[in-house]
């Protein structure tokens, strides 16, 4: 008589226990416009897309100012932005910079701080819990625009983040070669509009799916990547993008990541007390998992283990129960 109450209280536990397929990989956009989204609709920026590419398994958040530089003694530093991305404690973090830096006002008095300043952020990353993956945006202007020279960028910006990149073990995303023959995508030739962020949220998805499928020694702090970012094509991104995006498949958004100091050391974010806010995005349509041995936090990891375990068991206590008592 006691066996189907205990039974029920079974199924019970099992209905409460989380589901292994609830378990996402955070990812954090960090960045300037072209992260913020300047030229393109609310729910198609570049974080939205890119949360779609990746698929349910992926939480994608938008941490983009606009107008901000890597730099810390720039005209509009992001720093002071920086603790709700780091709050956010990402398993993934993209980081999106360049473009402002190469400025003359910045460029000129602060360029031989750049690599220091874009390293120091990377190390604050890769100190939390999670120890994130990083990736590297290469920045990309059409020709000279809203004060940014082209050769600047392209000559002495873009090589320092090769150089970052292999200093912090970081992957490349080299947006710059990838796009640079598809001025469509940039009606004012640096901020995609919503043909490109589908491109652009493809392309960067292909990378850090490869990246993440990659065999590293070590998935912990800055680990290696065999993936080659410099040569990825664009592959079938661009012709999806031809077509006008799909409204209806927006993700939600809302303000960016938690406020203030979080649980990261302030200490080098200039004014790192205060709070930033960008649109947040949590990819909203079904998708196949990708793989992402090595981008997932440990905790999310011995969840899905733990949570499987204690199923299987269960389960089997509930087939016991069923049997059928033999009578002496």
């Amino acid at each position: 008589m006691t066996r189907w109450p205990l039974a029920a209280a079974l199924l019970a536990t099992i209905a409460l226990l989380p589901s292994a397929s609830g378990a996402v990989t955070k990812v954090a956009c960090v960045g300037a416009s072209t992260t913020s989204g300047d030229g393109s609709t609310a729910g198609h920026h570049f974080p939205d897309e890119l949360g779609r590419a990746l698929g349910a398994a992926f939480q994608v958040k938008n941490f983009g100012v606009s107008g901000t530089t890597m730099l810390r003694k720039g005209d509009d530093p992001y720093w002071p932005h920086l603790p709700p991305a780091l709050a956010f404690t990402p398993d993934i973090a993209v980081f999106w910079f360049g473009g402002n830096d190469a400025k003359a006002q910045n460029w000129t008095t602060h360029k031989d701080e750049f690599v220091g300043d874009y390293e120091d952020m990377l190390h604050m990353f890769q100190a939390l819990a999670t120890h994130p993956r990083l990736f590297l945006f290469k920045s990309m202007v059409i020709h000279d625009v809203e004060g940014i020279p082209k050769t600047v960028l392209e000559m002495q910006v873009l090589p320092k983040i090769d150089q970052i990149a292999a200093d912090t073990h970081a992957t490349v995303i080299n947006y710059h070669d990838a796009f640079i023959g598809h001025p469509e995508y940039f009606p004012d030739g640096v901020h995609p509009n919503n043909a490109g962020t589908v491109a652009i949220g493809k392309f960067a998805a292909d990378i850090i799916t490869a990246a993440l499928a990659a065999p590293s020694a070590d998935a912990g702090i800055g680990s290696p990547t065999s993936v080659d970012a410099a040569t990825s094509p664009i592959g079938d991104a661009a012709a999806e993008a031809s077509a006008p995006a799909d409204a209806g498949g927006s993700a939600s958004s809302g303000t960016g990541g938690a406020s203030g100091t979080g649980g990261a050391s302030a200490a080098g974010a200039g004014a790192g007390g205060s709070s930033g806010s960008g649109s947040g995005t949590t990819s909203p349509p079904p998708g196949s998992s990708a793989s992402s041995s090595g981008g997932c936090s440990l905790a999310v990891s011995a969840t899905r283990g733990s949570s499987a375990w204690l199923i299987m068991t269960i389960a089997m206590v509930f087939i016991a129960l069923r049997r059928p008592r033999r009578r002496g």
